[in-house]
């Protein structure tokens, strides 16, 4: 189970979180599944696809109000 402890210094609030990580990290493996992964990054192209095509329709925006800022100023 645990090795002795043979330091002064107390690491019993150390050794309970890195257990508790361990079982966490081992959790997230064995709950890890190809089929789920193909289908996650669908959905990233997916999002990836549309924060492109809001950016773009930014970068237009913003070059319309530049240009009726400049027409205006005038």
């Amino acid at each position: 189970m645990g090795r002795a402890n043979t330091s002064s210094v107390d690491t019993t609030k150390g050794e309970k979180l890195a257990k508790r990580m361990t079982q966490q990290t081992n959790t997230v493996k064995a709950s890890f599944s190809p089929e789920e992964a193909a289908k996650q990054q669908i959905i990233n192209a997916r999002k990836a696809a549309n924060v492109e095509a809001k950016k773009e329709k930014r970068k237009k925006n913003a070059k319309l109000a530049k240009a009726a800022k400049k027409k205006n100023k005038k």
